[in-house]
């Protein structure tokens, strides 16, 4: 608590809009929609991966499609954003997330691909008008030079609710079943939406056309933009995919073991993500030193990951990535955020392209796994999260 009440001072000194913005969207985004995103995190891609007969194919198909989807219709969809505003838009997009979950719940192994496209929608609906307006007004209730504890703020309250998520989810999915925990999280959702009603309006509008947003993506000034968000794309896909498809191969199914063993590994982590984030702010190029040095960490998380047999070893190993992940995520979402609010008036573009490179990687990774996973077992998909966590680098050589 003391922690986020220096930010709020901090930020008071700024006035009144971008302290009561950042309170709101914090309590928002990390506390209400947070709990119900790390309960669902870790099983929504075990739940298909059940109902579905155990096709990680059709798992990772169905992720790609929900990256293609928002790539093609993030453009249209931040021209209505420019209509309801980016603050209302994230209550509009929390309304798109909790039809997500109404569809989950009726979702079973007699009529999972009938319901799979209601879903993908909904999940494509929520990315549309959730993440751009969410990364504009974090720019624009944030400041320059402070970010990196802003953001180590943000990831500790992820850590906090990924202890708690997971092991709630957990119990649930054991005792009560999935319905269950899609009712909690469809409640905690509608909650979320009607919070992002009270963040102030932030004054952006987006500008380009599809065409221009795709050619200034891939021109020779935002090259390396692309090159470290679709790296970075790639790799969180794969933690978000492939690893909890492997828990729950290697625990044999044991829901509450899997949140066990999550919340456990999330807890040691808290505290060393919120000396990194002040850490960041000393010194200019704190920031590109630590996402060179923790990219290489954490890239050797996972090819460790590869070769885990065991509770023990997943706990000893996952506490490692999970450590070796604060040293590369922090630094690089920091070095975004900053990037982002030297754009001026272009943030919202900015974080359009930002947004769209990620997913192009997402996609292009969950492919190359499709592939993989005909000829090799899951665990060696992580090979992918491994160069991908090099990759990220890109953003660093901008920085230079």
């Amino acid at each position: 608590m003391e922690r986020i009440t220096v930010v709020l001072q901090r930020l008071s000194i700024l006035g009144p809009k971008r302290k009561g913005g950042f309170l709101e969207l914090f309590i928002s985004k990390r506390l209400i929609q947070g709990l119900a995103t790390a309960m669902m995190g870790m099983f929504l891609p075990i739940f298909l991966y059940e109902v579905s007969g155990q096709q990680f194919s059709f798992v990772a198909a169905f992720f790609a499609f929900a990256s293609i989807g928002y790539v093609l219709f993030l453009v249209p969809g931040m021209k209505l954003t420019n209509y309801i505003g980016f603050s209302k838009a994230l209550a509009f997009g929390a309304l798109f997330s909790v039809i997500q979950f109404v569809a989950l719940y009726f979702t079973d192994e007699t009529n999972y691909m009938t319901f799979i496209i209601p879903i993908t929608l909904a999940v494509i609906g929520f990315r549309v008008f959730h993440w751009v307006p969410y990364h504009v007004d974090f720019t624009a209730f944030t400041k320059g030079g402070e970010r990196g504890r802003d953001v180590s703020l943000m990831f500790a309250a992820i850590a906090f609710m990924g202890m708690l998520g997971p092991i709630l989810a957990g119990y649930i999915v054991t005792h009560s079943g999935y319905n269950v925990l899609f009712l909690i999280c469809m409640l905690l959702l509608a909650a979320a939406g009607v919070s992002y009603l009270f963040v102030p309006a932030v004054e952006e509008k987006f500008t380009w056309s599809f065409v221009e947003t795709v050619h200034n993506l891939f021109s020779h000034r935002f090259r390396n933009v692309l090159v470290g968000e679709m790296a970075n794309g790639a790799e969180v896909i794969v933690t978000l995919v492939a690893w909890p498809i492997f828990l729950y191969e290697v625990l044999n199914g044991n829901f509450l073991q899997i949140g066990m063993l999550s919340t456990v590994i999330v807890a040691v982590t808290i505290v060393i993500q919120l000396l990194v984030g002040k850490y960041l702010d000393t010194k200019g190029n704190n920031k590109t030193n630590t996402l060179k040095r923790g990219s290489i960490f954490y890239s050797v998380g996972w090819l460790i990951k590869i070769f885990v047999l065991s509770a023990t070893q997943i706990f000893f190993i996952g506490l490692y990535h999970n450590i070796a992940k604060i040293f590369i995520k922090t630094p690089y979402s920091a070095i975004l955020y900053d990037m982002s609010g030297e754009q001026g008036r272009y943030v919202d573009e900015f974080t359009v392209m930002k947004e769209m490179a990620s997913h192009i990687g997402r996609a292009m990774a969950l492919g190359v796994m499709i592939v993989l996973t005909l000829y090799v077992s899951i665990e060696w998909t992580f090979i992918i999260g491994a160069i991908a966590s090099l990759l990220v680098n890109a953003i660093y050589r901008l920085q230079h």
